[in-house]
């Protein structure tokens, strides 16, 4: 699991164009123990500890909320604090703690028959320290600065839930993009959320700052955020598989066989027994491919998906005659009424005759690749026919 962390932190770190963790500090002379405690940019993890510690900064103290934490200068108009340290950092920093991204807040079924799924996965415990105006040092659990609507009775967050957001088709860190660290209502973008249904429509938002819990804005908070015990085997679990366009596949940035991926499922599911796998499929993978990955996942035990089909980045080519003649009719149009385009239609042109020059090369290889498939498939079939048919029949 340490090195699964490990490979995850690195795709995070590129991800979010950081350097990976530094390293623990040397122990002392005489055989002392190193240190324990890494750093991911802002962030410090202390795998002794079982913590993530990070520093934020009071934004707010009263009004209702989304947020208890988001990225500095984001959102900090429905959060009670900001932080300078980067969402897919914390994300890595959990993971080197040998936790699981979970399940976002969803809905199961259709219809009627639909059913409200809360976050679900590792738990966390978040507290907060702060120094009063008299220098005293203070700590909270972080639900003790929420309140529900006057005389409403409101869940208040004892534990909260890493459901660790997610990286986009595009590699980009889902929570980086939208500033969203830690929510008192549903996202899945957050990285961390609250354990239970929490709406964040304009009329249904519960949660409200407590003023008179808070300390005055600009205060410096650290954020302590505690692995609880058990998490690193939270029966939820989520994780991704990508399949591109010539049928590979990757787990968390590591190539995958058909026979590989079953044994990587069956390892994930004896730690993670409702574990769930994110199958993103490029738009031109083959229905073949991602029902072949779909199998080997349930033959190593998984019984929970999400397939995801990514629209092709570059424009579809014609396919029949039809299709060709149909769209150099457009492509004239477009040339005749040139002014009208934001975009010049030359420029667009050209990107796609590059786009079929590669497709092009592609196809060569694949035919020479297809030839020598055939050249070898003949001479086994060849020797196949001499070791089995009698010895008057052969040619």
């Amino acid at each position: 699991m340490k090195r699964h962390a490990l490979v995850l932190t690195m795709i995070l770190g590129a991800a979010a164009g950081s350097a990976p963790a530094e390293p623990a500090a040397k122990g002392k002379p005489g055989g002392a123990p190193a240190a324990k405690t890494p750093r991911i940019g802002d962030i410090e993890v202390d795998l002794i500890e079982r913590q993530v510690r990070l520093d934020a900064e009071v934004c707010l103290r009263e009004g209702v909320l989304e947020f208890l934490l988001v990225a500095w200068q984001t959102k900090t108009h429905e959060s009670i604090l900001h932080t300078k340290a980067k969402p897919s950092h914390l994300h890595a920093a959990l993971l080197m703690l040998g936790l699981a991204a979970g399940k976002p807040a969803r809905w199961s079924g259709q219809d009627e028959s639909a059913r409200f799924l809360p976050p679900a996965g590792a738990k966390l415990a978040v507290d907060l320290l702060w120094k009063d105006g008299n220098g005293r040092s203070r700590r909270s659990a972080a639900g003790a600065w929420l309140r529900g609507a006057e005389g409403k009775k409101i869940i208040y967050p004892d534990k909260w839930i890493f459901v660790g957001s997610q990286i986009l088709p595009d590699g980009k860190y889902w929570a980086e993009l939208d500033g969203e660290v830690i929510s008192v209502t549903n996202f899945a973008s957050a990285v961390i959320d609250v354990p239970f249904k929490s709406s964040n429509a304009n009329d249904s938002r519960e949660f409200f700052a407590k003023t008179g819990a808070i300390p005055p804005k600009g205060t410096k908070v650290r954020v302590v955020i505690t692995a609880l015990p058990g998490s690193e085997k939270a029966p939820d679990a989520r994780v991704l598989l990508e399949v591109d366009r010539f049928g590979r596949m990757r787990v968390d940035g590591k190539t995958m066989t058909g026979e590989k991926l079953q044994e990587w499922a069956a390892k994930f599911i004896q730690r993670h027994e409702r574990g769930m796998v994110v199958i993103r499929a490029a738009g031109k993978a083959l229905v073949h491919d991602v029902a072949e990955a779909r199998l080997n996942l349930r033959l190593g035990g998984v019984r929970e998906f999400d397939v995801q089909r990514v629209p092709p980045g570059t424009e579809v080519l014609p396919r029949t005659a039809e299709e060709a003649k149909q769209t150099l009719k457009k492509w004239d149009e477009k040339f005749a009424n040139a002014h009208e385009f934001i975009q010049d239609p030359g420029q667009q042109a050209q990107r796609v005759l590059d786009q079929m020059a590669l497709h092009f090369r592609e196809m060569e290889a694949r035919k020479r690749l297809l030839e020598e498939y055939a050249a070898h498939l003949r001479k086994s079939l060849a020797r196949y026919k001499a070791t089995t048919q009698p010895a008057g029949t052969r040619e």
